[in-house]
């Protein structure tokens, strides 16, 4: 038996090792620095396009219905997905085959 332990090569500290770690870290630090010239760019497109058109009034309607449409849509439609799947399971293939031509249609 022998007695000495035995470290794989992964993990042994070489120079080939070293300067490949050396590289990556300066690839990365370049990347960096130049991503810093495209932070804020983005809201200077924004800015641009508020002063081209500015929101003179914010519209408000306090009569709509809206929300309550599509609150009650929320609840109607599984409830209505839900009947119709069962409904047309009945009809074997077929009823599959209704069912996506009317969901592409």
């Amino acid at each position: 038996g022998s007695d000495r332990i035995v470290t794989p090569r992964v993990l042994s500290i070489s120079p080939r090792n070293n300067k490949m770690m050396r590289i990556l870290l300066l690839l990365c630090s370049a990347a960096i620095a130049l991503a810093q010239e495209l932070r804020g760019a983005a809201e200077g497109v924004v800015a641009v396009a508020a002063a081209e058109f500015p929101m003179k009034e914010v519209p408000t309607d306090p009569t709509s219905g809206l929300a309550i449409a599509s609150l009650a849509c929320a609840i109607v439609a599984p409830i209505v997905g839900i009947g119709i799947m069962l409904y047309l399971k009945e009809k074997g293939w077929w009823g599959a085959c209704w069912l996506i031509s009317g969901l592409i249609a």
